[in-house]
């Protein structure tokens, strides 16, 4: 079996996200109506916010006794970790990748209902924009491109001629290349840039 790998330059990397678009709209219609949901949720029934982020506060505890640089590396190697197997799980018929962006919408949703109503708009903007704008479609990107595969893969199993093998080496250079050094980045502004932007804005609170 012959495998063909490209190293995906700038121009053959938007020509992929183009490729993939409607996954990528896919993913974003369930992050955002889980989104909803879990917002909506917290307006409603305030204990469940509550709980997911009591919850939450206690998995990422052990992240604040690190350095600054620990941090970062651990924040990124979590991130980068999360996108490289919902990638390859993808294959699975595209389940992981839906499961993931659903279960991050929902509890997006919900953390940032529950923090606006102990802070403002600004706090949650500053909190979640500096990285957010570069972790996010990487997230995005990353859960689209596992629900390509899954659809590739379904395609393969009712007889289609569907290379799965080279669709999936093409996804992982797409990673290795794009994805994870622009997780690292946002890593890096989510310790360095966002972090003091609001210390100091708002001090300790939050």
């Amino acid at each position: 079996m012959t495998v063909n790998v490209k190293i995906p330059g700038p121009i053959y990397f938007l020509k992929y996200i183009w490729g993939i678009r409607l996954y990528i709209l896919a993913v974003l219609l369930i992050f955002a109506a889980f989104f909803a949901i879990g917002y909506v949720a917290v307006m409603t029934v305030p204990d469940v916010g509550n709980m997911v982020v009591s919850n939450f506060k206690e998995e990422v505890s052990p992240l604040k006794e690190l350095s600054p640089f620990g941090l970062m590396i651990g924040i990124f190697a979590n991130n980068a970790f999360k996108c490289l197997l919902v990638i390859v799980l993808g294959v699975a018929l595209g389940i992981a990748p839906v499961i993931f962006i659903l279960a991050n919408g929902l509890i997006l949703g919900i953390v940032i209902a529950v923090t606006l109503k102990s802070t403002s708009l600004l706090y949650v903007l500053v909190g979640v924009v500096p990285h957010g704008v570069i972790e996010l479609p990487m997230v995005f990107i990353s859960s689209a491109i596992g629900l390509k595969l899954g659809v590739d893969a379904l395609k393969a199993l009712l007889g289609k001629q569907v290379n799965l093998v080279d669709k999936l080496v093409e996804s992982l250079m797409i990673f290795i290349i794009w994805i994870f050094p622009l997780l690292f980045l946002a890593a890096f502004v989510e310790t360095f840039v966002t972090g003091p932007i609001l210390y100091l804005l708002f001090g300790g609170h939050g």
